[in-house]
């Protein structure tokens, strides 16, 4: 068994900031804005003063460099960790956050890019505006986030809404908040400009060693840890 923890060499958010548009199209639009390396990150949305019209739609990025994990090897499980910062929701809706892929633009700065990237597929639990709290947040990875994990290179992934972000863009226009006047929700987490920083978490065992049956392979690690 193997464990690698690593720290986001990137980590901010990319936001759609609409003017005012319906929800659908607030989901679908490309980013406009952007932060970086900041000490609070947020999911975020806000409502105009028109009626059923949104203003702004947030998602969170990180981009973790996973290439030291062996070739060949199992990963067994995964979680990633985050310090509940604060929330707000004005809103009657019940918001939650879960981990999705992403393509990132770059592993320099969050791009405006990088909003359209975020994936609908969830690669962990998700969790309630209600439990969300001011303590570590821990996503579990599902099987579909083990298997997305790269041995080789980076693991980008969005902490991205599910009840309406990604329940709108998998089911368009039939998914929106409950629109009240000029109005904010937002849970948000500290970020890699302050502390305790976004970390991942990988538990792994190594591949056997070619020619090697499972015994051999147990009697050579054993050697090597010195029992």
């Amino acid at each position: 068994m193997g464990q690698l923890v690593v720290e986001p060499t990137i980590e901010g958010y990319a936001g759609a900031s609409t003017g005012g548009s319906s929800w659908h199209a607030a989901c679908a639009a490309g980013g406009v804005t952007q932060g970086s390396t900041l000490a609070i990150t947020l999911n975020r949305w806000t409502s105009d003063n028109v009626v059923n019209q949104w203003t702004q739609n947030y998602r969170g990025f990180m981009g973790f460099n996973t290439a030291p994990l062996p070739d060949g090897c199992t990963i067994d499980s995964a979680f990633l960790t985050l310090r509940g910062y604060d929330k707000k929701n004005d809103f009657v809706d019940t918001p939650a956050l879960a981990v999705v892929e992403a393509t990132l633009l770059g592993h320099a700065d969050i791009a405006i890019q990088d909003y359209q990237t975020a994936g609908t597929v969830l690669f962990s639990n998700s969790i309630a505006y209600a439990s969300w709290a001011a303590s570590d947040q821990v996503f579990t990875f599902t099987p579909a986030g083990l298997a997305y994990i790269s041995k080789t290179g980076y693991t980008d992934l969005c902490i991205c809404e599910v009840n309406y972000d990604i329940a709108d863009r998998l089911d368009p226009g039939n998914h929106d908040p409950t629109w009240i006047s000029s109005k904010v929700m937002y849970m948000r987490w500290v970020g890699t400009g302050d502390s305790p920083k976004p970390y991942l978490t990988i538990n792994y065992t190594d591949a056997p060693v070619a020619g090697e049956g499972n015994g051999a392979y147990f009697a050579r690690k054993v050697a090597w840890q010195g029992f």
